[in-house]
């Protein structure tokens, strides 16, 4: 039985470190997804700004047709004869001048817009350079780890099979079938007359027999090797 702990052991590294080396992707996934939301931030402020700049220049044509248009007028009211026509084009006038000023006015409060914008895309470009150092030195921590995870394995899988050689075949056989199907331990130690694996009372003569060193007990209800310590 203290074969089958060691090789437990062992065997729990080698699982832990497969874990972790099927954990790298995700995690390097999670990392890239911050630096993709950084990105993304990013652009929408861009665009925030692209569209308030356009905005402008759009105002400003429309300003400047509003007063080309009251040129015209002008120039219409110098070839008017009729005092109804003349007043006809100052109300023209008139509604082109308001207008205008609200054009101009929509125009004032669009370029505080866009300053503004300007200022998220700066903030956001920095933040984007920090995160993108950041993700970099991230990923090459986990590469490094994958690196170093792959060297540990090969040894703890060498030294498993050093350990298992000294294993009867038998009992080798039941721990492994056991193992493959628990997510923590195969054996499980009597822990005040109940199975330290899940915990549930057990009988005296199962108690018993787990003192045997030469005897494989199985737990009756999760069906784990019980160890009980001398």
């Amino acid at each position: 039985m203290e074969q089958l702990l060691a090789l437990q052991a062992c065997d729990q590294e080698i699982r832990r470190l497969r874990k972790e080396e099927a954990d790298i992707p995700l995690r390097k996934q999670q990392i890239e997804a911050r630096l993709n939301a950084h990105q993304e931030g990013l652009a929408q402020a861009e665009r925030a700004l692209l569209e308030a700049r356009t905005r402008i220049k759009q105002l400003e044509a429309e300003t400047e047709a509003g007063h080309q248009q009251i040129q015209k007028f002008r120039d219409q009211q110098l070839q008017i004869k009729t005092n109804d026509g003349y007043k006809a084009l100052e109300k023209e006038i008139a509604t082109t001048q308001q207008k205008i000023r609200g054009l101009e006015d929509q125009t004032l409060t669009t370029m505080e817009a866009m300053e503004e914008a300007q200022g998220v895309v700066q903030t956001r470009r920095e933040a984007l350079a920090k995160e993108q150092e950041r993700v970099a030195q991230e990923i090459q921590a986990l590469e490094a780890r994958r690196g170093a995870i792959a060297e540990d394995l090969q040894r703890a899988e060498a030294e498993r099979i050093t350990k298992a050689a000294d294993i009867a075949p038998d009992w080798l056989a039941r721990y492994e079938r056991i193992f493959a199907k628990q997510h923590d331990a195969a054996i499980a130690l009597v822990e005040r007359g109940t199975c330290g694996g899940c915990h549930m009372k057990l009988s005296p003569a199962q108690i018993l027999d787990a003192r045997k060193p030469d005897t494989l007990t199985l737990c009756v209800h999760c069906s784990r090797l019980l160890y009980l310590a001398p």
